[in-house]
């Protein structure tokens, strides 16, 4: 019978549900525009997500999703101007991801922050200095620069459980990291974590007027999470 058959359709679909969240491939992203392009940063995963919770903070706020495997924070804001030196800035955006692996299913995560849709010329060149690892990106009338930790900062963090697994110590140095430096930004593939595991990742990207005497934008992508999280408010 007809009707039969729906109902037998109906009580399956549970199960396969919960087949297809772990074959979907789920991309959260965030944009910022800038006169040479426009950044994308965001999260993808296989499985489904959903939004569970929004926060404010003192300079910045945040959105929280569950993954089939991870909780995944996204904390959005702007650099603090002006800069240590005095300088002040065009623009600027920062991410923060704070990850947490809430249960044992296996699922592949990575977070990124890339310039794309580029407009007109533009030439790119690596700017690493100490504990960073960054991107620049000119043409004639704009510099933008796109910074993360290094490796060498990961493990330090390891190696004070300080939002990196204390296991992790010493698979991440100065000559390798998680996170990969493209010509336009940076791709990080979060390692697979154990249940109760959290790591944090923070991209940075500010621009302004082109100076060949200035080094405001590499400055502003250059900064230590505590102090991050400090003038944040988390």
């Amino acid at each position: 019978m007809t009707n039969g058959k729906e109902i037998k359709i109906l009580l399956l679909e549970p199960k396969l549900c919960s087949m297809m969240n772990l074959l979907l491939t789920t991309e959260i992203k965030r944009e910022f525009k800038t006169p040479l392009g426009v950044i994308r940063c965001g999260f993808i995963c296989k499985g489904r997500d959903r939004a569970i919770e929004t926060q404010k903070y003192e300079n910045g706020s945040s959105e929280i999703f569950k993954t089939n495997g991870h909780k995944i924070e996204i904390v959005s804001f702007k650099i603090k101007v002006p800069l240590y030196n005095g300088d002040s800035l065009t623009d600027s955006f920062g991410w923060i991801f704070r990850i947490e692996k809430t249960t044992s299913i296996v699922e592949k995560l990575e977070t990124y922050c890339l310039l794309d849709k580029i407009n007109d010329e533009i030439t790119f060149d690596t700017a690493t200095g100490e504990h960073l690892d960054a991107i620049q990106a000119d043409n004639n009338e704009w510099t933008l620069h796109i910074g993360t930790e290094d490796g060498e900062v990961l493990n330090l963090r390891a190696e004070n459980d300080d939002w990196f697994p204390p296991r992790l110590q010493n698979k991440v140095d100065f000559y390798q990291s998680i996170t990969e430096m493209k010509q336009n930004g940076f791709v990080t593939k979060i390692p697979d974590l154990n249940k109760g595991e959290q790591i944090y990742i923070q991209y940075l990207t500010a621009y302004d007027k082109r100076d060949e005497q200035k080094v405001n934008t590499w400055l502003a992508v250059d900064e230590f999470k505590r102090k991050l999280e400090n003038w944040i408010g988390i």
